[in-house]
């Protein structure tokens, strides 16, 4: 069914692409001898210049209301062009434009300051320049050769200004336009009202956006201190993300998988330096154009890459508590068609963690206890560097292309306590391990973009290729040493020293081809086809020091093999009437898994194919509020750690393997949202429900010797519902506060044969409010003060966790320069507890992480535009102009 399904859509694509774009315009000359004025008003310029903030990487939206289309133009009713204004040609000249852009406020005229201006030749719509306006809202266009041009300007919060002919001449090289006039305006950008600039958090109701420059409380942090403070998401002292009750949550960058991920879905995100994060998306029921997997929805970082024209850039360094520090450097240069990007990140920080932990063991005969305290000091050291370009090969096509290259290292040492107690809390003997380990890593991204515009408006196609890998040795040097009796020591545990090497080989590809047809009225198909493969490879090599000499121990080395390949085609249709949209969509996907546990010969094939509707109603209730119900299938497949048959005796007393004959997960989901925008509040609320079958669960007991087993078990099902509720209040014009509160019910059930203390139900909440205080211009305050109620895990309770964050950012050099302030976990209360149970065990632990750490920082932007604009202010002009370039760029 695959198969054919994979032809059909094929043979569509195959179709469209057969359509002519546009019959062939004769010449200006031919027409000129005709006696007939060339038609200088097509094409229709473009209504987003490459000179505004546009994100080749992005998609289209196909669940959101469509915006509205922009406004009627005024039609271009001069003459046709002379002669001498047909002479432009793209070679440079010495014209220029220039004029300043106001707009009434307070019964004046004020300046509109960064918007963008794009300037547009007449006869083919094709970019010749552009600017930004300064200060104090002038602008200037240089080196124009002689022509008709357009201008477009554009601003957010302002309603876009169209210009439509600007004529240079040599009789005339310099055109002042004077005063160009905007009007301000609030635009629904199917989320909150946004007014002047972007807000820190933005709601529709399919997604929640977090715009990083706007969140001074991740200031010097990564990806995860940023989702710390996204509502309906935790982060536990491991990196683990939480979304809604569910761990099952897919991390994407730029819309693709990472090869930094690994065998840990969550690496990423230490990895990845706010600084180079343009935004999070947070997509809780995909449709079916995304990936089926993750139950829990979608997490989707976008990396930063600037778009306005000329040369720009932004430097950023910032030093932290206790030996941390991290700069970053991003740059952006533009020339007509070609954009050329590149940014370099590094980091390097010291962090602390220890846990505590008791368990007590209950045999019919005897009680006993065992105490553990793990120390450990965690050092890295991360570099980032990403290169890449856009360019338009024609009006139509563009193609983007980047590299991403991620050497690390990194130093940790471990201390580890164990004291084994008897029921009355007496020691019968303690142990001591140390733990010394230390990991190169090199990672590689490689992404390759086509886009395709046809002459048809909404038609395009998209062809992307990705290649990510990561490879990292691992080596750890043990010392054990023991007070405790022969007779109470475990097979496990070794006296005297060892050491391991760990090889991983991680490699991810993806080919995915997208195609979106817009069909009479407002009908739009979208249809695709995606291709991923991923390798995971460890070669764990563990051995004991006799004497001198290392000896091999096979009963611990390890050397496992992961091949996944995944197959997937999607179609979506959807339509507006009027206040009412829609969408449906159909997606399948083929998966076949082949594991190798190499070290015991043991290997385990598996082939599966499902299919994945999706639905989406939208209804308009009125200009203020809008409501959604959708509906998606999903699947979450077993991780490589959970498959791994092999026995891991890392920690002697605490043991683990994998199930190789684990079922995927199958997910149904269903969402009823509601959103209301008024005047200075905004509120979404949402409630959900979700269904998951065959739902992947740890599992541990006790063994008669003291020491515990962990593996993976399939439960029946598990059932989540709850309540969410997103409020945005402006309180003053200076004051804003967002709320987040989300409550839900949890009940696991086990299949029979499953041990009946994995059937349990639990309800819980979470809380976070951020207050954004801006008390003057060019000052940003925040606050952000989270908690969550203790929750349910199929064999315990993890404990409410607190904390309060707080971020200060103030411009400097009349806004070029910027002093960030950052203070995570002010109180230091953000730890950790959990509460586990077996048939014949009951275990407590404490884990904490260093959460309460100070960052101080200094961002300068770099602009060649603005350096022009202080040319015109001041002192050396000539000298400056002529060497402003070199020194800039």
């Amino acid at each position: 069914m695959t198969q054919k399904l994979s032809i059909l859509i094929l043979c569509v694509l195959a179709c469209l692409l057969s359509i002519p774009v546009r019959a062939q315009q004769p010449s200006a000359g031919v027409l000129e001898a005709i006696g007939v004025a060339p038609d200088t008003t097509r094409p229709v310029a473009p209504t987003r210049p490459d000179t505004t903030q546009f994100n080749t990487a992005d998609r289209p939206d196909t669940v959101r209301t469509a915006q509205p289309a922009p406004g009627p133009q005024p039609a271009a009713t001069t003459p046709a062009p002379t002669a001498t204004e047909r002479q432009v040609g793209g070679q440079p000249g010495s014209g220029r434009i220039r004029g300043r852009l106001v707009a009434p406020r307070n019964g004046s005229n004020q300046p509109v300051e960064f918007a963008s201006v794009g300037l547009f030749r007449a006869a083919d719509s094709t970019s010749a320049s552009g600017a930004l306006t300064d200060e104090k809202g002038a602008f200037q266009l240089q080196n124009v050769a002689p022509g008709a041009y357009y201008l477009i300007i554009q601003s957010l919060g302002f309603a876009d200004r169209r210009i439509p002919r600007v004529v240079v001449s040599p009789e005339q090289p310099e055109v002042n336009l004077g005063e160009v006039l905007m009007s301000e305006t609030a635009r629904q950008l199917q989320e909150v009202t946004v007014q002047g600039q972007r807000e820190a958090y933005e709601y529709s109701l399919d997604r929640k956006i977090v715009n990083v420059d706007r969140l001074p409380i991740a200031t010097g942090g990564t990806a995860i201190d940023i989702l710390q403070n996204v509502p309906s998401v935790t982060v536990d002292v491991d990196g683990t993300l939480n979304l809604r009750g569910s761990t099952n949550v897919i991390v994407l960058v730029d819309g693709k998988p990472s090869g930094l991920t690994g065998l840990d879905r969550q690496a990423i995100l230490e990895q990845i330096p706010a600084s180079n994060i343009e935004r999070i998306e947070v997509i809780t029921n995909p449709s079916s154009r995304f990936d089926a997997d993750g139950a829990g929805g979608i997490i989707n970082i976008i990396l930063k890459k600037e778009r306005a024209a000329g040369f720009n850039g932004n430097v950023q360094v910032n030093v932290g508590t206790r030996d941390k520090y991290n700069a970053s450097v991003n740059l952006n240069a533009r020339f007509n068609k070609l954009n050329l990007f590149g940014s370099y990140n590094f980091r390097a920080e010291r962090r602390f963690n220890y846990r505590i932990s008791e368990r007590r063991n209950l045999f019919d005969d005897s009680t006993s206890f065992l105490s553990q305290r793990n120390d450990a000091i965690r050092r890295s050291v991360n570099n980032n560097l990403r290169v890449g370009f856009d360019y338009s090969l024609t009006s139509r096509d563009n193609i983007t292309a980047s590299v991403l290259y991620r050497p690390e290292y990194s130093y940790d040492t471990e201390v580890e306590n164990f004291n084994t107690l008897t029921g009355e809390r007496l020691s019968l003997g303690r142990t001591l391990r140390t733990t010394e380990e230390r990991e190169p890593e090199r990672g590689l991204d490689y992404a390759f973009g086509y886009r395709r515009s046809f002459a048809k408006k909404g038609r395009e196609l998209t062809f992307d290729a990705t290649l990510s890998t990561n490879n990292a040795t691992e080596s750890q040097n043990f010392q054990n040493t023991t007070t405790l009796p022969v007779e109470l020591q475990t097979g496990n545990l070794r006296v005297g020293r060892q050491q391991a090497r760990n090889a991983r080989d991680n490699r991810v590809g993806v080919l995915q081809l997208d195609f979106v047809e817009p069909l009479k009225g407002k009908k739009r198909l979208e249809t695709g086809l995606k291709h991923t493969y991923r390798h995971l490879g460890t070669d764990y090599v563990f051995e004991n020091i006799v004497g001198t000499q290392p000896v091999r121990n096979d009963t611990i080395s390890n050397n496992f093999i992961y091949d996944e390949w995944t197959s997937a085609a999607y179609v979506n249709f959807g339509n507006e009437l009027k206040r009412f949209s829609y969408q449906v969509g159909l997606r399948t996907e083929y998966t076949g898994i082949r594991t190798d546990q190499r070290t015991t010969s043991q290997q385990s094939n598996r082939d599966y194919i499902y299919l994945f509707p999706s639905a989406f109603v939208n209804y308009n209730l009125s200009q203020s509020q809008k409501l959604q119900v959708n509906y998606t299938r999903r699947i979450n497949r077993p991780s490589v750690r959970s498959l791994n048959p092999f026995i891991d005796l890392a920690d002697p007393l605490n043991i683990s393997f994998g199930n190789p004959n684990l079922n995927p997960e199958l997910i149904n989901s269903f969402e009823l949202s509601h959103l209301w925008t008024g005047k200075n509040t905004s509120l979404t609320s949402s409630l959900f429900y979700r269904q998951t079958n065959n739902e992947v669960t740890r599992f541990r007991t006790l063994r008669s010797d003291g020491v515990t087993e962990q593996t993976f078990l399939n439960l029946n099902r598990s059932q989540n519902y709850g309540l969410e509720l997103v409020l945005n209040q402006d309180i003053l014009k200076w004051w804003k506060v967002n709320g987040n509160f989300s409550f839900f019910q949890r009940t696991i059930q086990a299949l029979p044969g499953v041990p009946d203390i994995l059937t349990r139900t639990n309800r819980s909440w979470t809380t976070r409010i951020t207050s954004n205080m801006s008390p003057r211009k060019g000052t940003d305050l925040q606050v952000a003060v989270n908690y969550r109620s203790p929750f349910i895990v199929a064999q315990g309770t993890i404990q409410g966790f607190f904390n309060v964050d707080f971020g200060l950012k103030q411009d400097v050099l009349k806004g070029r320069g910027t002093i960030n302030l950052r203070v995570s976990d002010i109180f230091n209360t953000l730890q950790f507890e959990n509460t586990s149970f077996g048939s014949n065990f009951v275990s407590t632990s404490i884990n904490k992480r260093e959460s309460r750490i100070g960052f101080i920082g200094f961002s300068y932007r770099l602009s060649r535009q603005a350096g022009r604009d202080r040319e015109r202010d001041g002192e050396n002009r000539r000298q400056n102009d002529e060497s402003a370039g070199d020194n800039e760029f």
